[in-house]
């Protein structure tokens, strides 16, 4: 396996810190991964019955919604990929009495260096962390098999609105993500888990879940500080998360039947 030094080279710069971050925080990441569980739970429920199926899951980390993938499918092949080398070797130990049709592969969820057909593809938590989630979406939907699917829960542009409102009435840059509408979504929640600003801050912290968008400023120690005062007064501490579900067909089948519509 080539080291991690050589492949951060290979990454443009923003995916290389990324895969830093949250290979820094993989031995830890499950104890600070509440909320993460609970999407990969409310995913679950939106896999398709199938016999034997061939699986990808993009941006697997330490294994969260990989364990309920090898459940569902007890019959299945697994690719189980991400961008972090330390998470692929956590999801290694933490899925080693499960499933021996497992293959690990670290690569770029946005062009997975994997060759298809598969018959289901799922990504939790993963989505967001792409630079185009549409043109994502399209390519691999490519990769499904006739009458493959294609699972996804990840945040939406509305989340976090508090704290955006609260940057933009301070003057102040967001390092936010700016995420466009999505296809296929079915399902969705608003969560809000955190007691106050700094806590919402140092649960992203604790993940790895840092990396702001290209071009983004950090703020200084009294702004930040200025704007999770102002996010407690004004909004109660409440920073919420806009969590959507969706499935999206393969190719052929979105072509002879009628698209997925929101829920």
């Amino acid at each position: 396996m080539l080291a991690m030094s050589s492949i951060l080279r290979m990454l443009p710069t923003r995916n290389a810190k990324i895969a830093r971050n949250f290979g820094a925080r993989a031995a830890s990441y499950e104890a600070h991964a509440d909320l993460q569980r609970a999407v990969a739970e409310r995913l679950a429920r939106c896999l398709p019955e199938l016999s034997g199926p061939r699986v990808l899951e993009l941006g697997c980390g330490t294994g969260v919604f990989s364990r309920h993938l090898v459940a569902h499918y007890p019959d299945g092949s697994f690719v189980l990929s991400d961008l972090a080398p330390a998470m692929i070797e956590e999801c290694r130990r933490n899925l080693r009495s499960s499933s021996k049709r497992i293959s690990f592969e670290v690569t770029d969820a946005a062009r997975p260096g994997v060759e298809g057909p598969f018959d289901l593809i799922a990504m939790s938590m993963t989505l967001h962390w792409l630079a185009d989630p549409v043109a994502a979406l399209d390519r691999l939907s490519r990769l499904l098999a006739p009458g493959g699917i294609l699972v996804y829960a990840t945040i939406s542009g509305e989340s976090f609105a508090e704290w955006r409102e609260v940057l933009a009435a301070q003057g102040q840059p967001s390092g936010l993500i700016d995420l466009p509408a999505l296809p296929g979504i079915v399902d969705e929640e608003h969560l809000v888990t955190d007691a106050d600003a700094f806590a919402f801050l140092r649960r992203i912290k604790a993940i790895g879940g840092l990396t702001p968008k290209e071009g983004y400023a950090p703020l200084s120690a009294g702004a930040l500080r200025r704007v999770i005062r102002a996010a407690d007064e004004r909004h109660g501490g409440r920073i919420t998360w806009h969590i959507v579900y969706g499935r999206v067909g393969s190719v052929e089948a979105s072509q002879s039947s009628p698209s997925i519509r929101p829920a």
